[in-house]
């Protein structure tokens, strides 16, 4: 494979729109937004759309499982992991891989940040959306 590949922009791969919930929602939608829309994370924002969240299926797992209460007793906040780590649709893919491998991540929140270095979700990087750009680059070189 060609290193040029993996110096393009993320904006260059086909990343999906962000699926968030506000802070104080219950963990049951945020369950329901996965199965519905068949996404793996579902970012947590507060009322201003500002990023303070991610849910993926790992802490959903780690959270819920062996729990008595229900998913709707929790709220996304008591679930989330707080402060993710973020890249700019900018960044190189290199940068989401190295970040992915590093942090055994499978999804990273894409984000826009204010003057006052708030970030504002604009997509989410998956692997496989990595792993599909890496697949349609070789073959078009076959």
């Amino acid at each position: 494979m060609d290193t040029r590949t993996l110096s393009l922009p993320i904006s260059t791969l086909d990343y999906k729109q962000p699926t968030t919930v506000q802070v104080g929602s219950p963990v049951s939608v945020v369950i329901d937004m996965m199965q519905d829309r068949g996404t793996g994370c579902v970012l947590v924002v507060d009322e201003d759309e500002q990023l303070v969240g991610i849910i993926t299926e790992r802490d959903l797992l780690q959270h819920l499982s062996g729990q008595r209460a229900a998913p709707a007793e929790f709220k996304v906040e008591q679930v989330m992991t707080a402060d993710p780590e973020t890249l700019r649709a900018s960044d190189p893919i290199a940068f989401a891989v190295n970040l992915m491998h590093l942090g055994h991540f499978r999804h990273l929140p894409l984000c826009v940040w204010d003057d006052q270095g708030e970030a504002y979700p604009i997509g989410i990087i998956s692997t496989r959306d990595i792993l599909e750009h890496i697949a349609i680059f070789i073959e078009n070189q076959a």
